[in-house]
């Protein structure tokens, strides 16, 4: 197991953790928590790329840590009615339709769909947004933050659509 991994599996197993620090109200140890996974997920990137060491369960590890802790945050902040039931749907279901899609090259065609900037972007900003809304629960612009999570995540899926789609096209064509 890689170094890169290694710290992937961290992030994974922070997810249950946050989860429930947030349910249970411990928000400054959940935004802690949060936090290091942040500086895990930039990490692990940091040392597949500069020292090499990429691999598929790298692949498949990083992304399925990173979308399970904005599921972990977003369900748990629709639990405690800090956001809307549409925007953690909206979240929801663009991590769900990029693992299916994900599951579908890897089945298929034996391709692991690599995660891409786009979607790291995304993630880091939605579950930026996430956290603001929790640390600031009373927060005056709370619609705005919900409605800019929503224009994030439906943009990020359109453009991972492309991406799916010519990673498609490519393997079609080997």
């Amino acid at each position: 197991m890689t170094l890169p991994n290694i710290l992937s599996f961290i992030r994974l197993l922070l997810v249950a953790p946050v989860f429930f620090l947030l349910l249970s109200k411990h928000k400054i140890l959940a935004v802690v928590l949060i936090f290091i996974a942040w500086i895990t997920d930039l990490l692990d990137g940091y040392f597949a790329r500069k020292f090499n060491l990429s691999s598929n369960l790298g692949k498949t590890l990083d992304p399925l840590a990173d979308k399970l802790l904005v599921l972990a945050i977003a369900v748990a902040l629709l639990v405690s009615k800090i956001i809307s039931l549409e925007t953690m749907l909206v979240v929801i279901s663009r991590d769900f339709i990029i693992l299916l899609a994900g599951l579908y090259t890897s089945i298929k065609y034996k391709h692991i769909l690599q995660s891409n900037y786009v979607g790291k972007i995304s993630a880091f900003l939605i579950a930026t947004i996430l956290v603001v809304l929790l640390v600031f629960e009373n927060n005056p612009y709370k619609n705005l933050f919900e409605i800019l999570i929503i224009i994030i995540a439906l943009v990020s899926l359109f453009l991972y659509s492309f991406y799916f789609l010519e990673t498609l096209k490519k393997l079609q064509n080997q």
